[in-house]
């Protein structure tokens, strides 16, 4: 048994209390449920209501072929689903960014109920997004970063290294200030295409990168006898923000050839 897996299953005391991985685990698992659940209940809906020929929240929807002669349900683009979109990502941000703040205050159940309204409003942030580009390009990118977080899990769990060290977090720190400025410059000015696809992939690596820091972070607070609950959505958190990331710019990537 692998020692990702040794630490998600022992118990920690003799009473039976559970261990810190048990408890991040836990957390993670139903977020990612929440986050994964709600992506698929929008693409389901937007196609029901395409082939339908109806409207799903008042967005409509029209048919495209891909190069690949697929069909690519396509969004229709109005003012309204503009406001509509504006204010759906407004709530996702001020709610993940409400769930990092009782970090400060050490509000384990309150931070939980942010990151769960936090794991809806992405996760069908996500669904839209995946539907108003080709469809099936998203899918493959929802794919590729499903694949590519399992991955980290285990690279971590064989490798037995600790990733969550001074200089390899300080590179990712470095890594990912440099991000938030490609992020920036791309808002203001704009950037091709071929841009868009190598910062992408500069995200994608950035935050795999993050993430074996943060599933490393687990071992290292079990190792230093934390275990309560608290610690424990704290970390979820951390590995909840970077698997969000990397969906978002395996999406982007795959959205650079459509």
């Amino acid at each position: 048994m692998s020692k990702l897996l040794e630490r998600a299953l022992a118990t920690r005391t003799s009473m039976g209390a559970t261990s810190l991985a048990f408890k991040v685990y836990l957390i993670l698992g139903f977020e990612l449920a929440v986050l994964y659940g709600c992506t698929f209940f929008v693409i389901q809906q937007c196609q029901k209501a395409f082939y339908a020929n109806k409207t799903f929240l008042g967005i409509a929807f029209v048919e495209a072929v891909n190069p690949n002669r697929q069909i690519d349900i396509c969004i229709v683009q109005s003012k309204a689903t503009t406001l509509f979109f504006f204010w759906f990502i407004l709530f996702a941000i001020i709610s993940m960014w409400t769930a990092s703040a009782f970090i400060i205050f050490s509000s384990s159940f309150i931070q939980f109920i942010f990151m769960t309204i936090s794991a809806i409003f992405y996760g069908s942030v996500i669904g839209f997004i995946i539907m108003d580009m080709d469809e099936n390009d998203g899918m493959t990118g929802l794919k590729g970063a499903t694949l590519t977080t399992a991955a980290m899990f285990v690279l971590v769990s064989v490798s037995g290294i600790n990733f969550a060290n001074g200089i390899f977090v300080s590179t990712v720190a470095s890594l990912i200030i440099m991000l938030i400025t490609w992020e920036i410059i791309a808002l203001v000015r704009g950037i091709s295409r071929g841009a868009q696809k190598i910062k992408a992939v500069m995200g994608i690596i950035t935050f795999s990168m993050s993430l074996l820091a943060s599933i490393s972070m687990v071992n290292v607070s079990s190792d230093q006898g934390l275990n309560d609950w608290n610690t424990a959505i704290d970390l979820a958190f951390g590995i909840y923000l970077d698997i969000i990331n990397i969906i978002l710019y395996f999406i982007e990537y795959m959205g650079s050839y459509s």
